[in-house]
């Protein structure tokens, strides 16, 4: 059994990928990699059957890091809560978490993170294209 339509959309959005129809190659004024969309289409219409579970696991995994990074949202403005005190820095490690988790997905189809990813661009030389001047 292929990724199904819904899985596919889960890929792109971990991954940072537009859920949205191609168009021009420049959007808004940002260029648009036309070349890596058709590169994680290309790869989750070619997942061997084999792998199908692995890819499904990984976005399970990611589902629930962004959860949990929901859910933290409530407890950004704590320190203590009672005799527990909060991880300053919850947030923090969960973005990497999700950052590593991200990653692997990647590495299971061979594609690299949308450029253009807000979600990506503060990571480990991944994300936006560095601009000079």
């Amino acid at each position: 059994m292929a990724l199904t339509a819904q899985e596919r959309e889960r890929v792109r959005y971990h991954l940072g990928y537009l859920n949205v129809q191609l168009a021009a190659s420049i959007s808004f004024g940002i260029p648009r990699p036309i070349q890596t969309v058709f590169l994680i289409e290309t790869a989750m219409s070619n997942v061997i059957a084999e792998g199908e579970d692995r890819v499904r696991r990984m976005l399970g995994v990611l589902d629930r890091i962004e959860c949990l990074l929901i859910d933290a949202q409530e407890r950004l403005a704590a320190m203590r809560l009672g005799d527990l005190e909060l991880r300053e820095n919850e947030t923090d490690k969960l973005e990497r978490e999700y950052y590593r988790w991200g990653g692997r997905l990647a590495d299971q189809l061979g594609v690299p993170f949308y450029a253009y990813s807000n979600r990506y661009k503060n990571q480990s030389g991944a994300g936006n294209v560095p601009v000079s001047g």
